[in-house]
């Protein structure tokens, strides 16, 4: 990218790094709603849409001609207001069931399920079936999900049975099929029992897998290409013939969504899996070959520990799962995709949402068993990649999704962002008290970790209807909030303007990662969700990233392939100074470890945590463990991790924050040479960070807020000051060599406080549902008598200015947008701090000052419902403004 393309994108971004949004459908709109609200989200900074019929939305209406009409009516909109938009690939959630088209009629491509039991006796059954991620969320989504409401089952089959040593096995050997020996005994909708024709000897059990068909469930078995093709038939080809010359302008992408069965649990539940496995008569053939052991053996090393080949074993079965489903999924959709020419995006289930350990979000489930484990894998047959996140903290979602893109030719990711609820064990409840502080830092923070752009979950059509919390049959209380039912919606278009143009911003330039973190699959396979690989990665990102050293996770294979330059380690187009193995037991190849011993001879940095290597699935292993040049043995501290960062060679600009502040930065390098810094403060202390580089650098501010671009000089050391919330774009290149001096960039303000005038007294308030009357600054008016009023809120205030001052007016603590008036002039708009806002010079007189505040919908939405939490939430003004004269300051 040219210079000049680069500052052009900056000032005007394109779509692709403008927020994006699911616009939730509860009913068929008319074309003036779609034009409406369509208008309304480009109006506030979107730049795509999709759109997604929710649960709210009448089943049976989903892909009926009214339905497509109205899409297409949509798009058409979309396209004229200069948005684009994706199609969002089924109803609700979960890609494959066509809100359960693709199963009507065809039973056979229901989810089907291997189950099993272990038993000291030659009796035994599998009972008690349910699916606890589904049950969680309660009975619309178990609607949903089932016919009925309920998971009922059929055509059980035996498919596997051995008889072995009850304790430890050294070879599964030990075992003995006895499959052709077992035969389903009873069998019903909710159970069945087996039988075993012999004995069962003192000290042995026997094992029993046991497969059956969901009778109810309107989702899919993965497994089968069948059941991915049926679902392009009746879900997705609906589209394709309904928007015809729509696509691939506007609509350029088709969006998948969590594609998984249903994590089951039952009663006889045990061993190293913790769910039910998919299954397909397709599967024993190709595992038996990958694995070279007869598929009995195979499924017993999944459960339990069979002697040495055990991690080879589950290894192997895992790999042909896993690539079963993504070609029969992925694969399939990426050809229709292909073939309208569009792009094939979205998103799997991630076990590690909204933490950075890999197993620290869902934790009830064993990714194992769906798309959720081979990252790497599943993005080669997408072609742009996406990942999802939740709640409003940092998380290895981004990083991962930039990681993964690496590897396959692209960079960056979509991250789409959802509230789940933390007041209340409802989580679909959602977060209506959220703000757009929140919401704008997250998405900073977001951009910091591989975003490119920020996907919304979502916009809303309705917002729902009082007196009625049942959670997802209200709109309302469907992973809330429908921000553009927020009353600071109107404030939207600053965040999201200067989202983009962050993201614009860090487009041109290759991050400056440092350290390289092995991503250990063949571990996650073989050890399961509760090894301490997953924590393991978690400690290293967090504190790496604490550190402010960035780094990005590689994939064994391009780890075994890397090239090496030196005492850095070349892959996914990076160069690397150190390679973390955390935690990682089992590896695929021998390739990798020779690749390992060549970088540590040639001076590179291997840093090891946790248990090292302990066997390899393809190649002679001699049993040593020790590959690295520190091995640090248990859970990494950030001490420990500190102390290795400072080993790392000096690169690039070199940003200290103050000791016991965390500074957000990003920092990259663009094909100019210069190098891209952003720097965000989301504490609530100012802050002052200090940048140096070499002898000296140029130095270029690049303006997210109003896409302003500039010099402001040469320096030798530049402190620059971040107020809470601030995010600063700043460019950097080496000086020709100059003797530079220290300076300051800073907009914090600087004042006399003895010369500030609090603001306390003769204040008036109105909301929409009320006349002016006094109020009180020193709390918000939800403690003043208006405990549910949501909405914006005008405080009016005469003032007497006494000298003929610039002046500056500081608000303090608002919440949670606001806009300035004097004399009935608008001065500025805030919807998060610092809220302050030059009044320019004023001469004495008496002024009147106006300011619109606006909440958020919480108080109003939660009101009556056990959502509400502990407490209402804060409106409005909770502390005096300050009047602040200039006149003397710098």
């Amino acid at each position: 990218m040219t210079e000049a393309k680069s500052r052009a994108l900056f000032r005007d971004p394109t779509h692709a790094f403008r927020p994006s949004a699911y616009w939730f459908w509860h009913s068929i709109p008319d074309a003036q709603t779609s034009r409406a609200q369509l208008t309304d989200f480009r109006d506030q900074g979107f730049g795509t849409i999709l759109i997604q019929a929710r649960i709210a939305f009448p089943r049976e209406l989903y892909l009926s001609d009214a339905y497509l009409a109205a899409y297409r009516q949509a798009i058409e909109i979309a396209g004229e207001l200069g948005l684009k938009a994706g199609i969002y690939d089924d109803y609700n959630w979960i890609s494959g069931h066509a809100g359960g088209r693709t199963v009507d009629g065809r039973d056979d491509l229901r989810e089907r399920h291997l189950f099993w039991s272990t038993a000291p006796e030659t009796t035994g059954k599998i009972s008690g079936i349910h699916p606890p991620f589904v049950n969680s969320m309660g009975r619309e989504i178990l609607r949903w999900h089932y016919e009925g409401g309920l998971a009922r089952w059929c055509e059980w089959t035996i498919e596997a049975a051995l008889l072995h040593p009850s304790g430890a096995m050294s070879d599964v050997h030990q075992a003995i099929d006895i499959s052709a020996r077992v035969r389903v005994a009873d069998a019903n909708a909710l159970s069945c029992s087996f039988v075993f024709d012999g004995e069962v000897p003192a000290g042995q059990v026997i094992t029993v897998f046991v497969s059956a068909r969901s009778a109810t469930s309107r989702h899919i078995n993965y497994l089968l290409p069948e059941a991915a093709a049926r679902f392009i038939e009746v879900g997705l080809e609906p589209y394709r013939r309904i928007l015809g010359d729509l696509m691939p302008d506007p609509l350029g992408f088709v969006f998948y969504d969590q594609p998984a069965a249903g994590f089951y649990r039952w009663d006889q539940l045990a061993g190293n899996l913790g769910n039910s496995l998919l299954f397909a008569a397709t599967l024993a053939p190709i595992a038996v070959e990958k694995a070279g052991a007869a598929f009995p053996y195979v499924l017993l090393s999944l459960l339990r520990d069979v002697g040495q080949e055990t991690p080879r074993l589950r290894v192997q079965f895992y790999e042909v799962y896993s690539s079963l489903m993504n070609t029969s999924f992925f694969g399939t959709l990426r050809a229709w995709a292909v073939d309208c020419g569009i792009v094939l995006t979205g998103h799997e289930i991630l076990p590690h949402i909204s933490s950075w350990s890999l197993s620290g979000g869902f934790t009830s489930i064993d990714p194992r068993v769906a798309p959720a484990t081979d990252f790497f894998g599943i993005d080669r047959f997408r072609h742009e990649t996406a990942v999802d996140s939740n709640n409003f903290v940092a998380q290895l979602a981004p990083k991962l999704g930039d990681s993964v893109a690496r590897s396959n030719g692209r960079s960056r990711c979509v991250v789409e962002t959802y509230a789940s609820a933390t007041r209340t064990p409802v989580r679909a409840a959602g977060q209506w008290e959220l703000t757009l502080e929140t919401m704008r830092a997250q998405a900073i923070r977001l951009h910091c970790l591989g975003t490119r752009q920020f996907l919304w979950h979502g916009v809303y059509q309705t917002d729902g209807h009082d007196s009625d919390p049942t959670p997802f049959a209200n709109p309302r209380f469907d992973y809330g909030p429908g921000i553009n039912f927020e009353p600071w919606w109107a404030y939207h278009h600053l965040f999201a303007e200067e989202s983009a143009r962050i993201s614009a911003f860090i487009e041109p330039a290759t991050p400056h990662a440092r350290v390289a973190i092995l991503y250990p699959l063949h571990t996650a396979w073989a050890e399961g969700p509760r090894n301490s690989h997953a924590t393991h990665i978690g400690a290293w990102c967090e504190h790496l990233l604490a550190l402010g050293c960035d780094f990005m996770l590689v994939d064994e294979g391009d780890l075994s392939t890397a090239s090496i330059d030196g005492r850095t380690i070349g892959l996914v187009g990076l160069a690397f100074d150190a390679v973390v193995m955390p935690s990682a037991t089992v590896l695929n190849s021998t390739d990798t470890l020779h690749k390992l011993a060549d970088f540590r001879a040639a001076g590179g940095m291997i840093w090891m945590s946790g248990n090292g290597v302990k066997s390899v699935c393809n190649g002679t292993f001699d049993g040593s463990d020790e590959l690295g040049t520190v091995h640090l043995r248990d859970l990494p501290a950030r001490s420990d991790i500190a102390e290795l960062v400072a080993r790392l060679p000096l690169v690039g600009p070199q940003i200290v924050a103050p000791a016991g502040q965390f500074l957000w930065r990003w920092v990259g390098r663009d094909a100019d040479g210069w190098w891209r810094v952003v720097l965000f403060n989301d504490g609530m202390q100012s802050l002052e960070c200090s940048i140096t580089q070499g002898d000296g650098f140029d130095c270029e501010v690049w303006s997210a807020t109003d896409g302003a671009d500039g010099p402001i000089g040469a320096f030798g050391r530049l402190a620059v000051g971040l107020e809470p919330q601030q995010a600063k774009c700043l460019r950097l290149r080496e000086a020709d060599g100059q003797a530079l001096g220290d300076n300051e960039f800073s907009s914090l303000p600087v004042w006399d406080p003895s010369r500030a005038m609090p603001l306390e007294d003769g204040w008036n308030f109105a909301g929409s549902d009320s006349d002016f009357a006094p109020i009180s600054v020193r709390a918000g008016w939800e403690a003043q008598g208006r405990p549910d009023f949501s909405g914006t809120g005008i405080y009016r205030h005469s003032l007497e200015i006494a000298s003929n001052d610039e002046w500056m007016l500081e608000l303090g603590e608002v919440h949670t947008a606001v806009t300035v008036r004097l004399n009935g002039r608008e001065v500025g708009q805030r919807a998060w701090r610092p809220y302050r806002f030059l009044l320019g010079r004023l001469p004495p007189g008496r002024y009147e000052l106006e300011l619109a505040v606006s909440n958020t919908a919480a108080n109003r939405y939660y009101a009556g419902t056990s959502y509400q939490g502990e407490m209402l939430d804060k409106s409005g003004l909770t502390t005096p403004p300050r009047l602040i004269p200039l006149a003397n300051t710098h």
